[in-house]
């Protein structure tokens, strides 16, 4: 995360995502599916666009790196 302060929005998602990962690895993929793992990602890329002050940097590169981000705490 960079050095900008942290909101009450991205410290909520943070929380969800540490509850899930106390859940069992076979179990999370049940737990996160379709639309809530897509609404996640959504979130995580809006932020990451707002840290760049939606300066126009490339939307699908925000999208990607967020959902690589939401998967890897997730399903490691």
């Amino acid at each position: 995360m960079s050095n900008q302060s942290v909101t009450a929005s991205e410290k909520s998602a943070v929380k969800q995502v540490k509850e899930l990962k106390s859940i069992h690895a076979s179990e999370r993929q049940v737990a996160v599916e379709g639309e809530e793992i897509h609404n996640m990602i959504a979130t995580a890329a809006y932020y990451r666009a707002e840290r760049h002050g939606f300066d126009g940097a490339d939307a699908m590169e925000n999208w990607l790196e967020a959902e690589k981000e939401i998967k890897a705490e997730l399903y490691h």
